[in-house]
């Protein structure tokens, strides 16, 4: 792929090693840089549901993370990664570790979960303005 077909590759590298350090105690993830990647008027949409709507309702929805996981891990390279103007789709594994072993964030084996998310984000000025997306807890599958 040449670099107009991936002008964005950049801006979710960041976005998902921001939400990693979030959880990381030592990198101390800044919740501040928030704004660095999601616009004022974003909105996560999670099977069809508004998860968050706005930065401030963003804000909340990750400042939990810190609470919830020891350890986000974003795995690249991603399985898909496409652009189409200002849309992005990342098909990507995700490995979440939670602070409470007894605590499973979908299904699965508690304490530590891996899924396989797919996620069509809209970009505007250089920022995430939706991010619409599915997941499933992995069972071995690639």
């Amino acid at each position: 792929m040449d670099a107009t077909t991936e002008r964005y590759r950049d801006l979710f590298r960041g976005m998902y090693t921001w939400i990693s350090d979030l959880c990381d105690a030592e990198k101390g993830g800044a919740i501040d840089e928030i704004h660095r990647y999601w616009a004022d008027d974003a909105r996560i949409v999670t099977f069809g549901r508004v998860k968050a709507a706005g930065i401030e309702a963003l804000r909340k929805h990750f400042e939990v993370f810190p609470e919830l996981y020891e350890k986000v891990e974003v795995r690249e390279p991603f399985c898909t990664y496409l652009e189409a103007g200002d849309r992005v789709v990342i098909e990507h594994d995700i490995l979440i570790g939670t602070r409470d072993g007894d605590h499973a964030v979908i299904a699965g084996e508690a304490g530590r979960e891996e899924f396989r998310v797919t996620s069509i984000f809209s970009v505007l000025d250089g920022r995430i303005t939706e991010m619409r997306e599915v997941a499933a807890v992995k069972a071995g599958d690639d």
